[in-house]
């Protein structure tokens, strides 16, 4: 008997979800180096400082306004549609699309990967705020611990674009700035 790739499934969001596609870099060709122009390292510490100041957040709501300006801010990434000939691993081609098509996923290849990670991080945040106001019966523990989470990743990407964390004149061998929430 022969495997063929499940239909397509079609995907249902409320009015207040964003339709977003996730854009995504393909793992193996992930850049090593990040050379970053001054305008996109502005663009990029903007983001990242905003979308700290929603994960600080005591309202799902509020943060979803604020990751929603960083959006905008941020502005478009211009990417190209990555095909998946060989995944790389043990799964195949069209479990791969399936799973992309099922959870609004788009493999890309962009010259603008350090836009592309972080759209894709305010993205994903902004999914989570939305689940989480649809759900008020999450454990509050959890949602806290998922957006330490988010604030761990984002001062990792603030660390390996070299943007400054505390927006000062300190001594740049201290200790980065830890966010932390309550």
């Amino acid at each position: 008997m022969t495997q063929t790739a499940p239909r397509e499934l079609s995907m249902e969001t409320s009015p207040n979800e964003s339709l977003a596609v996730l854009e995504l870099l393909i793992p193996w060709d992930l850049p090593f180096d990040q050379h970053l122009s001054s305008t996109d390292r502005s663009r990029l510490d903007q983001a990242l400082q905003q979308l700290l100041q929603a994960l600080a957040q005591p309202s799902p709501q509020a943060a979803l306004i604020s990751i929603s300006q960083a959006l905008i801010a941020l502005g478009e990434v211009d990417t190209q549609t990555a095909s998946i000939q060989n995944t790389q691993t043990s799964l195949k081609t069209w479990e791969v699309e399936d799973y992309d098509r099922y959870f609004q996923i788009r493999h890309v290849h962009t010259e603008q990967s350090a836009l592309c990670l972080v759209k894709g991080l305010l993205l994903t945040c902004q999914k989570f705020f939305e689940i989480h106001m649809q759900t008020p019966w999450l454990d509050a523990h959890q949602i806290k611990q998922q957006q330490q989470g988010f604030i761990s990743y984002t001062e990792l990407l603030q660390r390996t674009f070299g943007l400054d964390t505390d927006h000062s004149d300190a001594d740049p061998t201290a200790a980065p700035h830890k966010t932390e929430l309550s």
